[in-house]
């Protein structure tokens, strides 16, 4: 129980695991290993399986090169290391050894690969991938070219965190936990609602209204290109971010939208024929008055301005309060 607790607490000290519950901490504590080091002892060498991190819990821990064994870094208690590797499904690079005496957590313990630690455990193997991504983007640039890498993990981390259950489509988060790094350039965001999205779900079913949403999702995927950034953002409400794109190519692109989902055939997903109505809101940036914090919620509201004017509108910021 000493061994347990000892490894709760040097999750719970560690940045990676800030603010989880401990019923989350036990299932990577219960799938942990917790080893004792002496000074000068590897813990790991270079072109070993990177296929665990590492917390230290007491001690020092310095990494060396491999060619001339100089000191490339150095960590202390509460601080993780060997992840890089980890994620990238890649060989550890360098030596790491303890530097003195020295407590360390590893996980996944010996001969458990990470998938099958978590079968049981979904809820909690979401929160750690969500948790290393936004490690992640935190680093540097070139620590955050590890997010476009295609390793298996760095996918099934994507696909965690940001990718809609439903559709397949990028999500919610995706576009709120990224808007600050398109707002380094220039882009227009379009979303748009169907007006009569709710009487399909009234007379057909929400089983069918899921359904609808996947299908126009896929219809969306295929007709826009592939310098627009789709999104599901909320309920039946969808997501185009394009870069570069300014207010006659904005409103073109609408347009095309708009005409292509009011003329889209459903009917072989609701066995009857249905036509959608489709108001779009959008928002161009750096062109708005609009607040950066704001950015996204006023356009998410810009859809049902235009429905309640009788649907079947396209909205830009400047007819928001006609």
């Amino acid at each position: 129980m000493i061994r347990d607790r000892q490894k709760i607490e040097a999750l719970s000290n560690t940045p990676l695991f800030a603010g989880w519950d401990e019923v989350y901490l036990k299932d990577i504590a219960d799938n942990a290993g917790i080893d004792s080091y002496q000074k000068g002892d590897i813990i790991f060498k270079q072109d070993t399986k990177g296929d665990r991190f590492y917390i230290i819990v007491e001690g020092n821990v310095i990494i060396l090169s491999p060619e001339d064994k100089s000191v490339l870094a150095e960590f202390v208690a509460g601080e993780m290391f060997g992840e890089t590797a980890m994620l990238t499904q890649d060989e550890q690079k360098a030596i790491a050894s303890a530097n003195e005496d020295t407590i360390i957590l590893s996980f996944p313990k010996d001969g458990i690969p990470m998938e099958n630690v978590f079968k049981d455990n979904p809820v909690t193997y979401a929160q750690l991938l969500k948790s290393f991504l936004v490690m992640v983007s935190r680093r540097t640039r070139k620590a955050n070219s590890l997010i476009k890498e295609n390793s298996p993990i760095m996918q099934e981390l994507q696909k965690q965190v940001y990718g809609d259950k439903l559709t397949g489509l990028l999500n919610k988060a995706y576009l709120e936990e990224n808007i600050a790094e398109f707002m380094k350039s220039s882009f227009s965001l379009i979303m748009m609602k169907p007006d009569n999205f709710k009487a399909i779900n009234d007379t057909y079913g929400h089983e069918k209204g899921d359904a609808c949403l996947t299908f126009i999702g896929n219809h969306l995927s295929r007709f826009l290109d592939t310098d627009s950034v789709l999104m599901r953002y909320q309920g039946n409400e969808f997501a185009v971010l394009t870069p570069k794109l300014d207010r006659s190519g904005a409103a073109s692109l609408a347009e095309k939208i708009k005409a292509e989902l009011e003329n889209l055939d459903i009917s072989p997903v609701l066995n009857n024929p249905f036509k959608l109505s489709m108001s779009l809101g959008i928002l161009l940036y750096p062109d708005t008055k609009i607040e950066k914090a704001d950015f996204i919620k006023q356009c998410s509201e810009m859809p049902l301005i235009g429905r309640a004017r009788g649907g079947s509108k396209i909205l830009f910021e400047e007819d928001i309060n006609e």
